[in-house]
């Protein structure tokens, strides 16, 4: 094999990586019975369609189905890169996010206990923000206060929330998310997939449940992402909400690695390298 062929495949599967990866994340167990008897800490098929569709009727229950609006699995985000929450006057205001809030139960203890810290700037705010994990933090009420910067352009938006008590789906889908690409116009979110079992391997683990998306019901893309408590899009209002992360998808709901800046300089140096190779080449 040649050199200019070596790097070009060292090249072309770094690059694959991520892509290779968001395969598994793709996969659904859609619920395609709009009679499923199974209930998600109380939440049904019922529930959905009267929160989503105004009535638990059977030809809602039907929509559901159809929709393809409930995914009976684990979302899974290993690997990928969350949304970053950006600078706002809001953001930066001391001690904005309301309760910045640390889910106790790791095991499956079958407990909705957290802890609320008070922090006072920017930087510890974005700890509550940036990451899926146990910890978060409560919206604005102002569409481009609370705003993520998801790194790329999006045809969906992956909302990880945290559950302090019932009842459910409500306590979990109490946000409406706006979309946007320049920050200054902005337009709700649909709800379009609800991954019923979370984000946690753990299922036993209550806090976590019910990670949704949205999108603009269109194929257009957006970059950024403003939730807001309550609001036209939540399932309940009652004055708070609790985000633990946002991310950003493709519009088969499947997330996109954001290369690592190392991965970048590889990328960089495979491409140096190929060029360096046809110059030899051409010049033998």
């Amino acid at each position: 094999m040649s050199i200019t062929s070596t790097i070009l495949k060292s090249v072309i599967l770094a690059a694959g990586l991520g892509t290779a990866m968001a395969v598994t994340t793709a996969q659904a167990a859609l619920v395609t019975d709009p009679n499923d008897a199974r209930s998600w800490q109380g939440a049904t098929v019922g529930t959905f369609a009267l929160k989503v569709y105004g009535a638990d009727t059977l030809a809602n229950r039907q929509l559901v189905v159809n929709n393809q609006l409930l995914d009976d699995s684990v979302f899974d985000p290993t690997g990928y890169t969350s949304a970053t929450l950006k600078s706002t006057a809001w953001s930066t205001a001391y001690n904005a996010g309301g309760c910045k809030g640390t889910s106790s139960d790791t095991t499956g203890t079958g407990s909705y206990a957290y802890t609320c810290a008070s922090t006072a700037n920017f930087t510890q705010l974005s700890s509550y923000a940036n990451s899926v994990d146990n910890k978060w933090f409560q919206s604005s009420g102002t569409i481009g206060d609370t705003v993520f910067d998801l790194g790329f352009q999006a045809t969906k938006a992956a909302v990880f929330n945290s559950i302090d008590h019932g009842p459910l789906p409500g306590e979990a889908i109490e946000s409406t998310v706006y979309l946007s690409n320049d920050l200054v116009n902005w337009t709700q979110g649909v709800l379009e997939r609800v991954w019923l079992e979370g984000h946690e391997l753990n299922t036993g683990i209550l806090w976590d449940g019910f990670v949704y998306a949205v999108g603009t019901g269109t194929t257009n893309t957006f970059r950024y992402a403003s939730t807001i408590h309550g609001g036209p899009g939540a399932l309940r209002v009652d004055g708070d909400d609790e985000i633990n992360a946002i991310m950003g998808l493709e519009a088969d709901f499947t997330p996109v690695t954001v290369p690592e800046p190392a991965a970048l300089g590889l990328f960089g140096l495979g491409l140096l390298g190929l060029g360096a190779a046809r110059r030899r080449f051409r010049v033998v």
